[in-house]
């Protein structure tokens, strides 16, 4: 298709100018000019744009001259009297190709489309071909790249063109006049084709660039999903094992605060008891005491005994003397004191025994008041003993109060840590939710990834 749509290019601008020079002479005189060769100073201002610019070893080459634009700015009210016909007639062309009809039905509309081109066409014979001029002609060319038009469309639509403004010229102008404007006309369109074909190329190029830039990325992308997969894998496993960790940590933590309640209630409990063994050593200590008062009573009452065996005693000897006393009377008086002697022996005898059980009275309070002495001494040791005893049982409740709060205490600290392992725990699990997440994220990065690489392979 495009190699005819060059061919018709190629024998519509021969078979015109061959015509034009052949009648060229011949009616060179006879009819009247429409058109102006001298430049005016506004096309020639915009001229010089172009021969000063980038564009100017293009307008050198194809012999773009001022008298040239000049000519095509003169037939400018030709060109709004059939621009109208001209685009209908090229858009009826364009209508019988279904794949450009696809491409003008996917970006735009047949009317917007001709609107376009009538400003594209009137562009032309405007006159003002500078620099402005330059940068929409290559609007085009990056938008015919944007919507994959290729160039052969582009030039092959040229040829409808052309072809349509020389049935215009060859209508309108004498055809001299119509050989120099059409000459002129495929300057410039030779112009438009090569800065369109320029721009097409740089943005299809640049396109290529960045499309091997973005396979670059591509490929990094890949690479840096399945290392973000592969890390998420090992951060969730990692994570289970800590999390192992961690319930091992709970569960002896939890192990460590039974054990140290039931050593709280321990100590409590032995606290308790000592408090009722101190109670119990103040009763003891209270009937110590009172024995100790009682045996006070009994040493004294031992002691007043100890007196009236003494006072029996003198009476006992007094007794005892007058016995003798009574002996020696009776001796005297003869047989008139044997029965007074009788007596008196009796209370002598009487007096003996009597001796004789006061030395074992004596004897036995002595056995008494010594037994006192010691029971005294024992009670003195027992009174020591017990005090130290309540003493070192009062360091114990010291030290059972001291153990009960440090148990406490630590308690207390076990369960902020417990807390805080729980807390941990918490974070561990957020955590691994999140590096499932990120697992995700990288396998469905991956499957766009995938997709992408799918489409430009198409």
């Amino acid at each position: 298709m495009s190699k005819c749509l060059f061919h018709s290019l190629l024998k519509n601008e021969k078979g015109a100018i061959q015509l034009f020079r052949s009648k060229k002479e011949k009616e060179k005189n006879t009819s009247s000019s429409v058109t102006s060769e001298v430049p005016s100073a506004h096309v020639t201002s915009y001229y010089r744009q172009l021969t000063s610019g980038k564009e100017k070893d293009k307008v050198f080459l194809i012999g773009l001259t001022v008298e040239d634009l000049q000519r095509l700015a003169s037939i400018r009210p030709l060109f709004e009297k059939h621009v109208y016909k001209i685009v209908d007639t090229f858009y009826d062309r364009i209508g019988k190709m279904p794949h450009l009809v696809q491409i003008i039905n996917n970006h735009s509309t047949i009317d917007r489309l001709k609107q376009t081109l009538r400003a594209y066409l009137m562009d032309m014979v405007s006159g003002e071909i500078g620099e402005q001029y330059v940068l929409r002609r290559k609007v085009i060319g990056n938008v015919h790249n944007r919507i994959d038009l290729f160039p052969e469309w582009y030039l092959g639509a040229y040829a409808i063109i052309q072809s349509e403004v020389l049935r215009m010229l060859m209508k309108e102008l004498p055809p001299h006049e119509a050989t120099e404007v059409y000459d002129s006309f495929l300057k410039l369109c030779s112009f438009d084709m090569q800065i369109a074909i320029e721009t097409y190329i740089e943005s299809y190029t640049s396109s290529m660039m960045k499309l091997n830039e973005i396979e670059e990325l591509q490929h990094r992308l890949t690479e840096s999903s399945m290392t973000l997969a592969s890390s998420a894998e090992e951060t969730t496993a990692s994570i289970i094992d800590c999390k192992k960790i961690v319930k091992t940590m709970l569960d002896e933590i939890n192990a460590f605060q039974k054990e140290s309640s039931e050593m709280v209630e321990k100590a409590e409990n032995g606290k308790n008891d000592v408090a009722r063994t101190l109670t119990k050593l103040d009763d003891v200590v209270q009937l110590i005491e009172g024995t100790k008062a009682l045996t006070a009573e009994l040493a004294d009452s031992s002691g007043k005994i100890g007196e009236i065996v003494n006072t029996i005693r003198n009476i006992s000897n007094q007794t005892n003397i007058l016995s003798l006393n009574a002996n020696i009377e009776a001796a005297r008086a003869g047989e008139h004191g044997k029965g007074f002697a009788v007596v008196a022996n009796e209370v002598r005898k009487l007096a003996a025994q009597t001796e004789q059980s006061l030395d074992y009275i004596h004897n036995h309070i002595q056995i008494v008041q010594e037994t006192i002495r010691k029971f005294e001494t024992a009670f003195q040791r027992i009174v020591q003993e017990t005090s130290a005893f309540r003493e070192a049982n009062e360091s114990i409740m010291l030290v059972f109060e001291e153990s009960v709060a440090s148990v406490k205490s630590n308690s207390e600290k076990i369960d902020k840590f417990s807390s805080f392992v729980e807390d941990f725990q918490q974070t561990f699990d957020e955590i691994a939710k999140a590096s499932h997440q990120i697992a995700e994220m990288a396998e469905q990065l991956n499957y766009l990834n995938n997709e992408l690489t799918e489409k430009f392979k198409k």
